[in-house]
């Protein structure tokens, strides 16, 4: 059985074709990049996400015609929280609110007298990130858009009603919207009433692992794809991240660095959130829960420093790799707060920016490179012992996304977590992770440990042992005692 994962990222569309042994056997992507309008609003249009989507599907297919490949099922993840008003017709009626966009400040600020019954049942305090916050902004501040529109749909639940003709959304994006009672998996009357949303306006739930449609006519014929062929939802790139890093059973945990970066632990039932330092969601296995903490800003910083510092660079990512390994731990003193989206967990400060302390006449740029990707670590224990609070504390974290292709991150974090960090060979862990969603769902495999081996059994594994644990308490502290400092009151 032939499995074609579609991942829809922040940055690009990835389409990959597996085997049944997760052999990857063709692999299409396309880059985007959403519209950072200014320093509040940011926003894409739907069109890039179709016309991605039409690319990678007709690529693949033509790919798998002409080498006798037949395409069994489809499993599809995604970015989880971007927002899409949609017509009676499906059709888009402006750009999707993307996740990172904060124009929704005001209005958490104003639910923030609800946030124990919020947090209780959805898992997490009101926040700008969440798809109910956008819903409810554009019934406030857009209400003709809000009237028109038939549904208030995120990128994925549109991209299954373009290839099946079906309008479903999982639990995974329902646990990342503010509306969906963690408890009961269904949307939730009062939180409907506190964001003064409609149900009708919200698209009907299913499980994460289950078939949401069937390749329609129209698709074929846009693709080649067959017609029929059942399209699974994976579950949030996220979620399906952290289940191709195994993140399977109670305790175990793993960080994603993409866009932005987010720890991941699993959970057998569903966790009793006291507050907002750790966000409460739904697995990508069915029936199961995951802790959630979030830096909003990790590949995206690096890649600001990299473009702003490194122009001439023709070497892509090498010098900046270079300089980082010629500074030292702790980075000669420098601090970097990396808030450039503002600040995830565990203080959710939307208004925090970035700062580079401590810098003097002696400081390279190679030393503030350091610093920036020493100050992501910084956010990542922060969170960490937050969420210790809840789960045991892991032997080894699993590390994954883009910012591994820096060599210096592996030791960095294991060095300011003290605790080893252990990496597999093939990156593609969201993608992994939604091939396993379809093996399980077919019967390919019979449960998650098995899927899992499967997925990983061609991988080398790498694992860092925590180094230079002294400089790294000293520069913890400082990264502290800054941020005590600029953000007193959060």
């Amino acid at each position: 059985m032939n499995v074609l994962v579609i991942d829809v990222g922040t940055s690009s569309m990835r389409g990959i074709l597996y085997d049944a042994h997760a052999a990857e056997l063709k692999k299409v992507q396309i880059s985007y990049s959403p519209f950072y309008i200014d320093q509040i609003r940011v926003e894409q249009n739907a069109s890039e996400w179709t016309s991605a989507l039409i690319r990678i599907c007709s690529g693949l297919a033509q790919a798998a015609k002409e080498e006798n490949l037949e395409i069994d099922v489809l499993s599809l993840t995604s970015q989880r929280s971007s927002v899409l008003p949609l017509s009676k017709d499906m059709e888009p009626l402006s750009p999707a609110i993307m996740w990172q966009d904060k124009r929704t400040v005001p209005l958490c600020h104003d639910l923030k007298k609800s946030d124990p019954v919020i947090i209780q049942k959805a898992g997490s305090r009101v926040n700008p990130v969440y798809s109910g916050s956008k819903m409810a902004w554009i019934r406030k501040n857009q209400p003709e858009l809000f009237e028109h529109a038939a549904k208030l749909a995120v990128i994925p639940n549109y991209l299954v009603w373009f290839m099946t003709g079906t309008l479903v959304t999982d639990h995974t994006y329902g646990s990342r919207s503010l509306l969906m009672n963690l408890g009961t998996r269904e949307w939730d009357e009062e939180l409907l009433r506190l964001f003064e949303l409609p149900r009708s306006k919200l698209c009907d739930l299913i499980s994460p692992g289950t078939v949401a449609g069937h390749i329609s006519g129209p698709f074929s014929r846009l693709t080649g794809l067959l017609e029929g062929t059942p399209l699974i939802s994976a579950g949030g790139d996220q979620q399906c991240s952290a289940l191709g890093q195994g993140v399977i059973h109670h305790g175990d945990a793993q960080i994603t660095t993409g866009t932005g970066a987010y720890i991941i632990s699993g959970c057998d039932e569903l966790p009793v959130v006291k507050g907002s330092e750790v966000i409460a969601g739904v697995s990508a296995i069915p029936g199961k829960y995951v802790l959630e903490s979030s830096i909003l800003a990790c590949c995206s910083a690096f890649n600001w420093f990299h473009n702003a510092f490194y122009p001439d660079s023709d070497h892509g990512f090498d010098s900046i790799n270079r300089e980082i390994l010629d500074s030292p731990p702790a980075a000669g003193g420098i601090i970097a707060l990396p808030y450039f989206q503002g600040q995830g967990t565990p203080d959710w400060n939307s208004m925090a920016t970035a700062s580079l302390l401590g810098l003097t006449l002696s400081s390279s740029r190679g030393d503030m490179a350091r610093a920036i990707l020493e100050g992501i670590c910084y956010e990542i224990k922060v969170n960490m012992e937050c969420m210790a609070r809840y789960l045991p504390v892991p032997s080894s974290i699993v590390l994954s996304g883009g910012l591994t292709k820096c060599p210096s991150l592996a030791p960095s974090l294991a060095g300011i977590l003290g605790t080893p960090v252990t990496q597999y060979s093939n990156p593609e862990s969201t993608a992994l992770g939604a091939w396993m969603s379809a093996a399980v769902a077919t019967g390919l495999y019979p449960g998650w440990e098995e899927a899992f081996r499967a997925a990983r059994a061609a991988d080398a594994v790498t694992q860092t042992l925590p180094e230079n644990r002294d400089n790294y308490k000293k520069g913890y502290s400082l990264y502290q005692e800054s941020y005590s400092r600029l953000y007193p009151y959060t």
